[in-house]
């Protein structure tokens, strides 16, 4: 086997810097808080997707009711209202989870 020169000649350079422990470990740290905002942000955004689609399904069901039987129109408008008020109470619990604990 023949051996080719290099082009440029390189000789191996030290390595000046040593990898810092402590860098290394408030890197780490940081990427964890990151990994779990996004977490808790996607959380909250399908749970809120969920409600919503949940919402328009109901809305849809109550008009229905209404047509069928428009005396109760009180009562569909309320369940709805109380669907809403659980959603949207679970939704802002998500963000409120885990705070407080270290």
């Amino acid at each position: 086997m023949s051996r080719h020169k290099q082009v440029v000649p390189r000789r191996p350079a030290p390595v000046a810097v040593q990898p810092d422990r402590a860098l290394n470990l408030e890197v780490a740290d940081a990427e964890r808080v990151g990994i779990a905002a996004v977490a808790r942000i996607q959380v909250g955004a399908f749970a809120t997707s969920v409600a919503m689609s949940n919402g328009m399904m109901l809305s849809q069901a109550a008009d229905v009711a209404f047509r069928t039987s428009p005396m109760g129109e009180d009562v569909y408008r309320s369940i709805l209202a109380a669907y809403g008020t659980v959603a949207v109470g679970e939704i802002q619990a998500l963000g409120m989870h885990g705070r407080g604990r270290r």
